[in-house]
């Protein structure tokens, strides 16, 4: 190491974790920002912003995906909301980057059930961002079901869901 560089490490022993510190933050910020176009969720939100705060039931998800591709994954990061109006989708903060919440009325959405190795799931469709579908795994798709109570929309039949 060149003499200059050799002083400057001992002037300063706080800039190797500061420099790790602002790398980790920007790449944080960057591979969340991509995830939000990978996932879909910037196309969603150019038909289904939501434009006022939440008021209904909350259903936190532990495993959801959102989009066709497999890196559109959300795991325990996506809070569903449920009212007699619609549905809402919210990320944790941490990886809400590019992300605002989500509304989605009820005759916008269409439902049917599948099922993925060994996980069953709910399926949503919407009709202003047909090509990107939100499936929800396990318990919280039944969770979301009763919340919604008679909004529940009407489900497809297995042998006419598209996959």
């Amino acid at each position: 190491m060149r003499p200059e560089f050799e002083s400057l490490a001992y002037d300063m022993p706080w800039l190797p974790p500061v420099a790790f510190l602002l790398l980790f933050v920007g790449m944080w910020l960057a591979v969340t920002y991509l995830l939000s176009y990978i996932s879909g969720w910037v196309t969603f939100a150019k038909y289904y912003r939501a434009t006022r705060p939440f008021n209904g039931a909350n259903v936190r998800v532990r495993g959801a995906q959102m989009g066709r591709s497999l890196m559109g994954n959300f795991r325990n990061v996506l809070t569903v909301g449920v009212n007699t109006e619609g549905i809402s989708l919210h990320l944790l903060f941490l990886f809400a980057i590019n992300s605002p919440d989500l509304f989605v009325p009820w005759p916008d959405i269409t439902v049917s059930r599948g099922r993925r190795w060994f996980m069953e799931y709910i399926e949503f469709r919407f009709k202003r961002a047909p090509d990107i579908p939100l499936r929800v795994f396990g318990r919280p798709g039944g969770e979301i079901q009763g919340a919604a109570g008679a909004k529940w929309p009407k489900e497809a039949p297995r042998d006419v869901v598209r996959r």
